[in-house]
């Protein structure tokens, strides 16, 4: 195995931790997307029912 020099290492966990917070952003984007749209169709059904 390599051996990386501390700055590579910390270079690494900082892209590392970037990653994973753009990815737990992206996930939590999503969900809320899709509570909207949720809330979006069942406001327009209530409309239509009128």
């Amino acid at each position: 195995m390599v051996k990386l020099s501390p700055e590579a290492l910390e270079a690494r966990r900082k892209h590392e931790r970037e990653y994973k917070r753009k990815w737990r952003q992206k996930l939590e984007n999503k969900q809320k997307e899709k509570e909207y749209m949720q809330r979006y169709w069942e406001r327009k059904a209530k409309e239509v029912m009128q």
